[in-house]
């Protein structure tokens, strides 16, 4: 078994596919955020996981622009 953790992207993981697998994450990450904030009663426990879902959708953006201009060639 190996020691070395299963990202979903290895040598063989072609960019466009590793960028969608990013994507999706950055995708559920945000997801994930945007629903503990929901979930919490500390405001400022609250506050930080908007935040983060916020990072998260910068992220994301980011990837998508990124898989627009480089993968899909439009520039």
């Amino acid at each position: 078994m190996s020691s070395t953790p299963d990202f979903g992207v290895n040598e063989q993981t072609r960019p466009d596919e590793a960028v969608k697998i990013a994507i999706e994450r950055e995708r559920s990450a945000r997801a994930f955020y945007l629903r503990c904030a929901t979930i919490v009663a500390d405001p400022g426990v609250k506050k930080m996981f908007e935040f983060l879902a916020a990072e998260e959708g910068k992220h994301l953006g980011l990837l998508e622009r990124e898989y627009d201009r480089f993968i899909s060639g439009e520039n």
